[in-house]
């Protein structure tokens, strides 16, 4: 005896929902007024929006601010390099922690910090939710903040540009700060040598009674006429003339170190913009959800797709419940 079995095409699968038509469109309307009730108790969402394209760090280095020579046209915007960094930097957890800690968002996602041990983590996990610092496919940044309160989003976004430039020259600065410091010392040490060796010409020229100008980098600059015979009087001439020599080169090369310094300190005190803002947040960003209509409009569909489909199952495993039974 050939066993019947109830096979399911598309012809059935629509023939069986019809069937429940009633019970379906029942499911999908209580579903959407379900959705209707919790998305008329969901606050809006606000997205605050800012751009800037970072600043060349060519245009105001140290070799184009005190050039020599002309220098090729360096542009004034910053290219994949800068766009890098800016982009990491606005990303780490320096520049949100001040970010939630300027604006308190603790407080105003209502995380109760002190006796949570676990509220800051709370914080930054919502907080980096909302946040996006991102680059563009054109060598800028957006920063994006998504928040209930308009004016809120907008402060946090215009604040997180700021920061992250704050936080660049900062790096920048301490960079040129340390390179000072280090040619300084340097400089210092010269300084002593310089002193050293200016102790013993006094001594040199008051033994010898040698008083002229007889260095040999001096090319030919002499002031005054020598008088003097002996050995003692041609040694002391001769100690005074390597020493001259030596000590004049260490006085220019303590010059050079000196306008070297002076350079890299000239960079730790400049105004000069690291960032250039293309657009500051306003409070008057787009919605960014919930967007009631379309949700409820979403549920609604998928609750009836659902709903047509876990029926057909039903009618189709009732038709071989037999078959079914049988198996196990």
């Amino acid at each position: 005896m050939k066993e019947h079995t109830e096979k399911l095409d598309l012809i059935d699968f629509i023939r069986f929902g019809w069937k429940r038509r009633k019970i379906i469109m029942g499911v999908a309307i209580v579903a959407a007024v379900l959705a209707a009730i919790v998305m008329f108790f969901t606050k809006n969402s606000y997205r605050a929006y800012g751009s800037f394209f970072p600043s060349s760090t060519a245009i105001s280095g140290r070799v184009n601010l005190f050039r020599e020579f002309n220098q090729d046209w360096v542009d004034l915007f910053g290219g994949e390099n800068e766009a890098d960094r800016a982009y990491v930097i606005g990303n780490t957890s320096r520049v949100m922690s001040k970010l939630i800690e300027e604006y308190k968002i603790y407080d105003h996602y209502g995380i109760d910090i002190k006796n949570d041990p676990k509220g800051m983590f709370k914080t930054f996990k919502r907080f980096a939710k909302n946040y996006k610092f991102s680059r563009s496919g054109f060598k800028h940044i957006e920063v994006m903040f998504s928040d209930h309160d308009k004016e809120l989003g907008a402060k946090v976004v215009n604040s997180a540009m700021n920061f992250t430039e704050n936080e660049l020259k900062k790096i920048y600065i301490n960079g040129h700060s340390q390179l000072a410091i280090a040619i300084e010392k340097r400089e210092d040490s010269i300084t002593a040598m310089i002193n050293n060796l200016t102790d013993t010409l006094v001594d040199l020229r008051t033994t010898h009674g040698i008083y002229d100008l007889i260095s040999p980098g001096r090319k030919n600059v002499m002031s005054g006429k020598m008088n003097g015979r002996g050995a003692s009087f041609a040694r002391g001439l001769e100690d005074i003339q390597v020493i001259e020599e030596v000590k004049d080169r260490l006085v220019i090369e303590k010059g050079k170190y000196n306008a070297l310094s002076n350079e890299f300190r000239a960079l730790l005190h400049y105004d000069i913009p690291m960032i250039h803002v293309v657009q500051w947040a306003t409070p008057g960003g787009q919605k960014a959800g919930p967007f009631r209509i379309l949700t409820v409009l979403l549920v609604g569909a998928g609750s009836f797709i659902f709903a047509w489909f876990l029926l057909v199952m039903y009618e189709y495993f009732v038709r071989n419940k037999e078959r079914f039974t049988a198996d196990v």
